[in-house]
């Protein structure tokens, strides 16, 4: 392995149970509905996303020999599928806020099967590079940098911090199992326009989810909130514009998941989960002055 690439970590399986109840805030990061709006919106398109990932991944399965990419297949399996389970929990509670969740749940399950009728399982494949690329880059901020979850509620935050974690441990598993299906000359092309496409549609959609959950909130014409998120997402910590920033390098032919470095900080949190661990609101604060 090049000096340059970290050893990837061991890929855990943690089986957390977050307990989404309404005593929680509504607009739970900063006060702001626009900020919190755009973390709602991503978690509207985990669940069926998470699961469009395993099954791309799983596609391949019968073609992989390497025993250790055998066994992360499966912890990556095990991890997006509590992700998806716990995403869908969050959503529930948007839901029972009135927020009417189920008509986006629908138009992206129509959407999903469409792809996987209509695009390639190589296709498929490539674009689940793409968007774990993309939470790949969301974990590093989440975790390497404090401002970005500051103004969360400590339950939030934690489950952020813990979802970005695992997106950390298992950023290669898509990748490398792609490398390993997809043996032809279109290999580096196919991964750079489905990057394209991804990058588009994760755009387009978690902006008009943001401007769809601001409507459904009363928030629309809310612009002391809009103007919040944009220097939050654009100027300070500025997370779109340095997500945005990290996918440049993905485009390079020798990428690879692990040759980014990440901060100390990134890697620290996998000490402070462990298995079959409950979240409570009420107790998210205890957990955040532990790990202060």
């Amino acid at each position: 392995m090049p000096s340059e690439m970290y050893l990837p970590p061991r890929i855990t399986p943690r089986n957390l149970h977050f307990a989404f109840e309404t005593s929680l805030p509504a607009d739970w990061h900063s006060g702001n509905p626009a900020i919190t709006s755009f973390y709602d919106a991503l978690s509207l398109t985990f669940p069926e996303g998470e699961r469009f990932f395993i099954s791309s991944v799983r596609c391949f399965a019968s073609g992989i020999f390497d025993p250790k990419l055998k066994a992360d297949v499966d912890a990556f399996t095990a991890q997006e599928s509590v992700h998806s389970r716990e995403h869908a929990g969050y959503n529930a509670l948007l839901r029972a806020r009135g927020i009417p969740v189920e008509k986006f749940e629908v138009m992206v399950k129509k959407g999903t099967a469409f792809v996987q009728r209509h695009l390639g399982r190589k296709n498929q494949l490539a674009a689940t590079c793409g968007y774990e690329h993309y939470t790949a880059l969301f974990a590093e901020l989440i975790l390497g940098d404090e401002r970005v979850l500051a103004g969360a509620h400590p339950f939030y935050r934690d489950l952020w911090r813990w979802h970005a974690m695992e997106e950390e441990e298992h950023k290669a598993v898509a990748f490398d199992v792609y490398t390993a299906a997809a043996k032809d000359r279109l290999i580096w092309l196919r991964r750079v326009v489905a990057m394209i496409v991804v990058t588009v549609d994760l755009s387009l959609t978690t902006f008009a989810l943001s401007l769809w959950l601001m409507k459904k909130r009363g928030q629309i014409g809310n612009w002391k909130a809009w103007a919040g998120s944009f220097w939050y997402l654009w100027i300070s910590p500025g997370v779109w514009r340095r997500v945005m920033r990290g996918v440049f390098a993905y485009m390079a032919p020798g990428f690879h998941p692990w040759k980014r470095k990440v901060k100390p900080a990134v890697l620290a949190w996998r000490a402070y989960y462990r298995a079959r661990t409950n979240r409570l609101p009420a107790a998210s604060s205890i957990f955040e002055s532990a790990t202060a």
